[in-house]
């Protein structure tokens, strides 16, 4: 929506800090050192919180990436102002140097990633070569959409980062920039939103993801989800893998290795009872699948998960 009017005061060259709480977690460049990557943050907000004030971020590229609930945000561009909403599954891309605000009237509750990308470090770029980080910035410059639809596969690259970075160790932020790099090629053929492009997930998909989201505790036959889907199994596994890159075992396991993450932050909880609380058929069976997306046993992630919360403490 074009609102034609010019922004409501002059806008500011925000730099941000290292923020740990609940509803917000950023962690900035001073903290990861990682070069190409600003602020990446997640936020899980669920009450309204004000709005930001108009602002911009020199030679950064903002890619905000909402998982759940909704977000507003205009942009301004001399005496033009558009204003968009996104939900979740979308992506609202805010290109260098641009002047925006999010949330004029206050930030509705949403759960949402926001990733900030320099384009002038190209030479160096999230660990890439030069020729290929030059290669990827012009791309992204170049990029004719700004609101996407996002599809599972890039929302788990950018997850898959997060975690990392929450690590915080060497291995792990080569690990989060790798991630980050394969979510923002993947992101140079994500559709526009309503483009209705193919590769976008039909209802019928969307459908069982939901569904295994929502059981991810309990069994999971392919047999079971190809019939709630509609389709034969073949078919069913084809589109599935068409859909989110992941065969339907792949990314069962992976969405378990995530509810995984989040029951090892109860120090009550043992290993054993959580590979079992979530379907495993034995506790050396989940570590080693656990290891296997994250380079880390579970008792490691759950140690350092404890030693970041004392540092920031």
């Amino acid at each position: 929506m074009n609102l034609e009017r010019i922004p409501p005061r002059t806008p500011v060259e925000l730099n941000d800090s290292f923020i740990w709480t609940k509803q917000h977690k950023l962690i900035p460049r001073s903290r990861h050192g990682v070069s190409g990557l600003g602020n990446i943050t997640h936020s899980s907000l669920l009450y309204t919180s004000p709005a930001t004030v108009c602002h911009y971020h020199r030679d950064i590229m903002e890619v905000f990436c909402v998982v759940k609930g909704r977000r507003e945000c205009t942009v301004y561009s001399g005496n033009r102002a558009d204003s968009y909403e996104f939900t979740g599954s979308e992506a609202l891309i805010i290109f260098p140097d641009e002047a925006h605000i999010s949330g004029s009237n206050g930030i509705d509750p949403c759960d949402m990633y926001a990733l900030q990308f320099n384009l002038s470090e190209q030479d160096s770029f999230l660990g890439l070569s030069a020729e290929n980080g030059r290669r990827l910035c012009a791309a992204l410059r170049s990029l004719k959409n700004r609101h996407i639809a996002m599809t599972p596969v890039a929302f788990s690259l950018v997850k898959s980062a997060f975690d990392c970075f929450f690590v915080m160790t060497e291995d792990s932020r080569v690990e989060g920039a790798t991630f980050l790099a394969c979510f923002l090629y993947t992101l140079l053929h994500l559709p526009a939103v309503n483009g209705a492009p193919a590769g976008v997930p039909n209802d019928r998909i969307l459908r069982v993801l939901d569904y295994i989201e929502e059981n991810i505790a309990q069994p999971l036959p392919l047999a079971e989800l190809a019939d709630y889907a509609g389709y034969s199994l073949s078919r069913f596994k084809a589109l599935f893998r068409q859909i989110t890159g992941q065969t339907p075992a792949q990314y069962i396991a992976m969405h378990k290795v995530e509810q995984a993450k989040r029951m090892l932050r109860i120090p009550e909880k043992s290993i054993t009872d959580i590979a079992y609380d979530l379907g495993w058929s034995s506790s050396n069976y989940f570590c080693a699948v656990f290891k296997k997306y994250t380079n880390l046993s579970p008792m490691s992630y759950r140690r350092l998960r404890i030693q970041a919360n004392d540092a920031r403490d």
